[in-house]
This record gives C-alpha cells, sequence and structure tokens, in this order.
C-alpha cells in the first residue's frame, strides 16, 4: 500500500502538472487571442494612418508638380505676352519707318506748265507763251488756268517753301509731316522778279487748297507770318520749322513742252519736263 500510494501521488501529481500546463497553454492562446483581437483595430488604425500618410504626400508632391507646371505656364504666358508686345511695337515701328520712306519718296504735284509757242522778235529777243496751271493734292486742276507771256525762254518760278525737322517728316506728322509750299510769281530772264506774274499773295491761302482742303491755323499762321518766322529762330523752332526762304529754280524751256512742279515732303522742288513733254 505504500507503494501504490506513492505511485498514485506521484500519477497526481504529474496530471496536476499536465492539467495545469495545459490550462495555462489553453488560457495564454486565448489571452493572446484576446491581445490580437484587442490590437487588430489599432494596427488597422495605424495603416490606415500610414496609407493616409502616404495620400497626403503623394498629394503634397502632386500639388508641387502642379504649381510648378502652373508656374512655368505663368512663365511662358509672361513670355509669350512679352513678345506679342515686342511683336506689336516691331509692327509700329515698321509702320512708321515704312511712311517715313513714303512720305520722304512722296512727290506732291503742284503745278504744270505747258509751252503753247516761242516768238523771236527782230532784236533776238523771245516771249514764251505758257499755259500755267495749279495741281491740287488729288491730281485735278485747281481753278482756271493762266495763259501768260514771259519775256525770254528761261521761265523762273518762286515760291516760298516751310521745312519741317526731318523727325516730324518720320513720324508722320498730322500738321507737320511734309513741308508746304506757296507759289509766289512766275518770271522770264530777261524780267526782274517785281515784273513778274502773281500767283499766290503772301499771307493768302495758296490756291492749291481751293477744292475744299482745310487750311489748318497752324498753317496760317505760317503763312501769315513767313517772313517774321524765317528771321525768329527761336519762333522757327517752336513751330517744329528747320527752314523758311524763297527759291526760284528754272529751266530753259521749248515750245510744244509741258513742265511739271513738284514738292517732296522734306522740301526738295522740281520743276522738270514731263514725260508729255518729251519728243
Amino acid at each position: 500500500m505504500g507503494k501504490t500510494g506513492e505511485l498514485l501521488g506521484h500519477f497526481n501529481t504529474t496530471t496536476r502538472t499536465v492539467l495545469m500546463a495545459v490550462v495555462v497553454g489553453v488560457f495564454g492562446y486565448g489571452g493572446f487571442q484576446a491581445i490580437q483581437a484587442y490590437n487588430a483595430p489599432r494596427r488597422e488604425l495605424e495603416s490606415k494612418e500610414r496609407e493616409v500618410e502616404s495620400l497626403r504626400e503623394r498629394l503634397e508632391e502632386t500639388e508641387a508638380t502642379v504649381a510648378e507646371r502652373d508656374q512655368a505656364i505663368d512663365g511662358l504666358n509672361e513670355d509669350i505676352t512679352e513678345r506679342d508686345v515686342r511683336i506689336d511695337e516691331l509692327e509700329e515701328e515698321v509702320d512708321r519707318v515704312q511712311t517715313a520712306i513714303r512720305l520722304l519718296k512722296l512727290r506732291r504735284r503742284l503745278a504744270r506748265i505747258e509751252v503753247l509757242d516761242q516768238q523771236t522778235a527782230d532784236d533776238s529777243s523771245v516771249t514764251t507763251n505758257i499755259r500755267f496751271t495749279e495741281i491740287g493734292d488729288d491730281g485735278q486742276q485747281v481753278g482756271e488756268p493762266a495763259e501768260l507771256a514771259i519775256d525770254g525762254d528761261r521761265i523762273y518760278v518762286e515760291y516760298l517753301v516751310v521745312k519741317f525737322d526731318d523727325e516730324y517728316v518720320e513720324q508722320a506728322d498730322i500738321e507737320r509731316g511734309t513741308a508746304i509750299c506757296l507759289l509766289e510769281r512766275i518770271f522770264g530772264e530777261n524780267q526782274e522778279p517785281d515784273d513778274g506774274f502773281v500767283i499766290d499773295q503772301v499771307g493768302s491761302r495758296p490756291n492749291s487748297y481751293m477744292r475744299g482742303s482745310h487750311t489748318s491755323e497752324f498753317e496760317q499762321q505760317i503763312w501769315d507770318d513767313f517772313w517774321t518766322i524765317a528771321n525768329d529762330r527761336e519762333k522757327a523752332e517752336q513751330l517744329g520749322i528747320r527752314a523758311t526762304h524763297a527759291q526760284a529754280p528754272s529751266i530753259r524751256m521749248k515750245a510744244g513742252a509741258t513742265y511739271e512742279l513738284d514738292l517732296r515732303a522734306t522740301g526738295e522742288f522740281s520743276l522738270r519736263l514731263t514725260d508729255e513733254g518729251e519728243e
């Protein structure tokens, strides 16, 4: 009995130990599962937070990229705007230069002189009979032609001219973009200028304006004070005038020929044989 009881005691002890181990294992596993179950939401939340953070970082990167792209687009738009402005400026400059070139080459016809005939006296003096016709800006006749008998075959046409500073001509200034002229008188080589035929009186409105073109107050002031301006440098500068004077170009004319008077925008005057007057 003694050994049997001892064996039973050992068995019971072992059994209790095993049972205890089993119980501990069961409770340990359950606890682990419970802890896992308890921590699962937190881990999922942390995972979601990491995803959100990742998405936030990607969003920030995307926003930064978009911002850089927008900045680049703004820069391109500024470049395009500057280019358009520059193009506009260049187009204006081209227009100005083209206008200046056109004005510099522009010839305004003033009058036509037709030589009707020439008569030679016994003393060898020559009388040239001409028809003088003023021409308007539209190329049409202004007023009635005048038939004149000039003493000599070399004919002078005296005129008053106002030349403006080149900058006004180049800029196509409305009032000073071209020289203005007043045909004063015609005379022959054997006549004194005062004995010549008067075309326009100084201070009057030039005949070339008589087809309805308006003479501005600015121009009328010049014609009224022509010789005063010619002798007053300060006044001339205030009006943008570089020269105010009289000239009398001449040409030896021949019977049956036609001559033309014209004026360039810069003030150069021409008295020349026309194509229709050439033989």
